[in-house]
């Protein structure tokens, strides 16, 4: 059942990012306006892991950790010296491996997210973080979420709990638009189902919606996490924390 799971995933990937992400270039980490605070969190002897990333990590990948299933992607971060996986079920690292691991658009994809979640905080060591961020709001649904495979808009609050459940709290979040009126978010849906057959307007059009997440700037918060849905998008830091046995 397990491979069963790994060949749609495989699969479903394939179609979807390998071709954007062989013709992509990989942006400067430090460009990234998340860099700021990932940059707080990075020693000398630092390991760092990010999920999902394909050809736009946020972390350094020279010596980072990547779990993908993009083959184009880990070949090209490869190149760059990140330590490339492949794979889409239990993450292939020991207990307490990561100081700082990152999911960036990506448990919103995942069906089986609560065994995601175990995993992250278990490879993350006491005193480590997470960075994540995902589409919140369930009323905010539209074709477009369609779209993009995702499976889930989260109720920021309850995300929060389940990270809390498996030791991960969040600390500070920040926000970032993922919202569209039900007929417009509907009718991008359908027009980037049509951008499959035209690879060279993806990629442009990619690289002009990186310009714009790239020069964004963020407001940190520490107060209400559902007040992220109003905007739809949430961004977060969660420190893993020891907690005495029972």
């Amino acid at each position: 059942r397990s491979e069963s799971r790994m060949s749609d995933a495989i699969k479903q990937n394939e179609q979807i990012y390998d071709r954007l992400w062989a013709r992509l270039p990989i942006p400067p980490h430090s460009e990234w306006p998340i860099w700021p605070e990932l940059e707080k969190e990075i020693h000398g002897s630092a390991r760092l892991l990010e999920m999902g990333a394909g050809v736009l990590p946020r972390i350094p990948i020279d010596g980072g950790f990547f779990v993908d299933l993009s083959q184009s992607a880990l070949r090209k971060l490869d190149v760059h010296g990140g330590h490339g996986v492949r794979a889409a079920g239990p993450l292939p690292f020991c207990d307490e491996a990561f100081d700082v691991v990152c999911a960036f658009e990506v448990l919103e994809h995942i069906p089986d997210d609560e065994t995601v979640l175990s995993e992250l905080a278990r490879v993350i060591r006491p005193g480590g973080a997470l960075f994540f961020s995902v589409p919140v709001n369930p009323a905010l649904w539209t074709g477009f979420d369609d779209a993009c495979g995702h499976v889930r808009r989260y109720i920021a609050s309850d995300l929060a709990q389940r990270l809390d459940s498996v030791g991960l709290v969040v600390e500070r979040w920040t926000t970032q638009p993922n919202k569209f009126k039900k007929p417009i978010g509907d009718l991008t849906g359908s027009f980037l189902r049509a951008l499959s057959h035209f690879p060279r307007l993806t990629i442009w059009l990619k690289q002009k919606a990186l310009q714009t997440e790239m020069s964004r700037s963020f407001t940190w918060q520490t107060g209400d996490i559902d007040q992220s849905h109003e905007i739809g998008g949430l961004i977060a830091i969660a420190r893993k924390v020891s907690r005495p046995s029972a």
